[in-house]
């Protein structure tokens, strides 16, 4: 055949395709499944009438259920089938049909059971006459919670810290008996052994010691085992500084939050330097045990006097937002003028004899005093003090026996001062150094018998332990559970509780804004001879009287 017969032969062929195709609508996508088709990843190129949403599924650390929809675009019944080869993955259905231009939900689900942990992906395809599509999925296994562990693994004292601790925490739902160990000769355990209780934490002290240490920076390993549960290491790090470089380093801090405070002025041993971003500073110098006058000073804070020697490292700062002029009077202004407080935990007597009356409720009163008492002490000394003892007892120590705090119940009138109105009445002894030697309390219940009376029975004992822990009357209008008329108060207000933590973070005859004294501070407490004496007598509605 010639060329041009060739020719003719293909424009013909060509027309009469032409003539014989139809609209593309018309044209069923089935047609194509010969050229491979896809949904989204596919297993050839081309169109597939099947489609899935979505095509990467997704499950998490934590999901465990999910969907895919299958799409059918074409106008016939579509029949397909899913095939995956991952031992975690489920699905509802592995076959099925969906009709005309229709969709169809296929439902998935995993299995972490005894996984590793790690990242896993599969793929799921879907494969029908009429093209595939194939769905990524993935999830994660987490890693199992540590039955045991210690925080934080590295612990450093620095050059001047002596004391820091870790926390251990038991993950588990049962008891774990620990043991500590470490090499140096350096650090020392609070505990080198103990139990916690499931799903609790403890807390271990560690202090170190530098004395007869070469000047350099040091390293133990802290091993702290829990049998079956597991076992941590922490690294503790020490630096002893040379004798000569470093007389006073340390941190100062907000005296309510425990914040660093920045840009104060420190001034010991005749070296002045300021407090950086955290609160810390250095002061170079030769080491000395024996106390040196340390002043701070600065804007936003109370000056405050006191006194330091090489190896202290902390001082609490009172903010200039805080009522010195509220503190004064009921902590300093009736002892002239500087603070007393308790040095000791004090031993507390209750005396079960009644004075005056009979009542079929003593006993609970004496139970709802043992119960409140160490409650009460804890927070009238700032939560630093507990009492060393509640002792029920008929034979009660004599009053002002040294270290004690003595309560009775008393109708009588004599105990408080002939008054009817009055319902309180508590005595304190201190030294010349403002160290208490005793305290002893009297309470007028009868009137407050009941349910009914029970708060206010409450707010009469509180009120009188704040005496009885160096407190006096609050005679301005700050609110106060030291107001002389006790209304229907039965704890310690906002302002209490900061006078409190000042208080008892500060040694005895503390005088206005914030200045020890030299004779009293820091175990040189002198006990006088002859106590001085104070005295409240307390009441319901109206002011109080100070003896």
């Amino acid at each position: 055949m010639s060329r041009r017969v060739r020719y003719a032969a293909l424009a013909v062929l060509c027309a009469a395709i032409a003539c014989n195709s139809t609209s593309p609508l018309e044209n069923e996508p089935l047609d194509l499944a010969a050229k491979g088709g896809s949904g989204g990843k596919s297993g050839g190129g081309g169109r597939s009438a099947l489609k899935a949403d979505p095509l990467d599924v997704s499950f998490g650390s934590t999901g465990t259920t999910a969907s895919v929809t299958l799409t059918n675009s074409s106008r016939k019944t579509l029949s397909w089938t899913a095939s995956e080869n991952a031992g975690w993955l489920s699905l509802g259905a592995t076959s099925g049909s969906i009709a005309a231009r229709s969709s169809q939900t296929v439902s998935m689900s995993v299995q972490r059971g005894s996984l590793a942990a790690g990242s896993y992906t599969t793929d799921v395809t879907f494969a029908s006459s009429a093209g595939s599509a194939i769905v990524s999925a993935s999830m994660t296994v987490a890693a199992p919670a540590e039955q045991f562990d210690v925080n934080p693994l590295q612990v450093d004292f620095g050059s001047s810290a002596t004391s820091a601790s870790v926390t251990l925490k038991n993950n588990t739902s049962g008891s774990l008996s620990w043991t500590a160990s470490e090499s140096s000769g350096w650090l020392s355990l609070g505990a080198t052994s103990g139990s916690i209780a499931a799903n609790s934490s403890q807390t271990l002290a560690l202090s170190a010691q530098r004395a007869g240490m070469t000047a350099g920076t040091y390293t133990t390993s802290l091993r702290v085992t829990a049998g079956t549960a597991g076992a941590d290491t922490a690294a503790v790090l020490v630096t002893v500084p040379s004798t000569s470089s470093v007389t006073l380093a340390g941190q100062l801090v907000h005296q309510f939050s425990g914040q660093g405070l920045a840009g104060l002025t420190v001034h010991y041993d005749g070296a002045t330097t300021t407090t950086d971003g955290s609160g810390r500073f250095s002061i170079l110098g030769d080491a000395t045990s024996s106390l040196q006058q340390l002043t701070i000073s600065g804007s936003g804070v109370y000056q405050r006097q006191t006194f330091a020697r090489t190896g202290d490292n902390l001082w609490r700062v009172v903010p200039s937002g805080f009522s010195m002029t509220a503190y004064n009077d009921v902590a300093r202004d009736e002892f002239g003028p500087g603070t007393v407080r308790w040095v000791a935990a004090p031993t507390v007597y209750i005396d079960s004899r009644p004075e005056g009356f009979t009542s079929s409720e003593l006993a609970t009163w004496i139970a709802e005093v043992k119960a409140q008492v160490p409650t009460f002490i804890h927070k009238w000394t700032g939560t630093q003090m507990n009492p060393a003892a509640v002792i029920v007892t008929s034979s009660p120590p004599s009053d002002f026996t040294a270290g004690t705090i003595v309560i009775h119940f008393s109708e009588n009138s004599n105990d408080y001062g002939g008054n009817s109105n009055t319902i309180g009445y508590a005595r304190l002894s201190y030294s010349s150094s403002g160290a208490i030697h005793s305290s002893a309390v009297w309470l007028r219940y009868l009137r407050y018998s009941g349910t009914s009376g029970a708060s206010k029975r409450k707010g009469i004992l509180g009120h009188e332990l704040g005496h009885a822990t160096g407190l006096g009357h609050m005679s301005g209008t700050t609110a106060s559970f030291m107001q002389p008329s006790i209304g229907t108060n039965t704890d310690l207000s906002a302002f209490d509780v900061q006078a409190a933590a000042f208080h008892y973070t500060r040694s005895p005859k503390n005088t206005t804004p914030d200045t020890d004294s030299s004779a009293s501070f820091l175990g040189m407490l002198a006990p006088s001879a002859l106590p001085a004496v104070k005295e409240w007598v307390c009441a319901a509605g109206e002011a109080a009287l100070a003896r």
